[in-house]
């Protein structure tokens, strides 16, 4: 069975999130979709024939403890370098985690991996431009006189 036509290989097809029109071309429900997504990832992540590596666990535990890091940053008085040191910790544990995920592009069909390329383009840039916005904001606040 060529790609194309396997079934599993289409679960929101299969599942009737995709309604044909005129011109045979699929119409997507967007937050069907985006549910459609979620759900599978959840059935994904518990599936009994993903094995999770080692490294899976490690940058679990880097994300907690960056979170845990940037709230003691936040909350405890220290001097302004060591407030960046947590910072520095949360974009070195982003890169190990973006490292380790990129070697799966391999096993992905060309297609696939575009769209997963495509997809983290997408979430860098929400990354930066909200960083951006969380900065202004902090700077107006911060810099107006009470």
């Amino acid at each position: 069975m060529t790609e194309a036509n396997n079934p599993a290989d289409k679960p929101a097809e299969k599942e009737g999130v995709f309604d044909s029109e005129k011109g045979g071309h699929p119409k997507r429900a967007t937050m069907a979709n985006f549910f459609l997504a979620l759900k599978h990832i959840n059935d994904a992540s518990v599936s009994e024939n993903v094995r999770q590596r080692f490294s899976d666990y490690v940058t679990i535990g880097l994300v907690i403890l960056c979170i845990l890091s940037l709230l003691a940053a936040v909350s405890i008085q220290v001097p302004t370098g060591v407030r960046l040191l947590p910072l520095l910790l949360t974009i070195g544990a982003v890169v190990f985690y973006i490292i380790n995920r990129l070697g799966i592009m391999v096993s992905l069909t060309h297609r696939q991996a575009l769209i997963v390329w495509q997809i983290l383009v997408a979430g860098f840039w929400l990354g930066v431009t909200s960083s951006m916005l969380i900065m202004l904001l902090v700077m107006y606040f911060f810099s107006r006189p009470l």
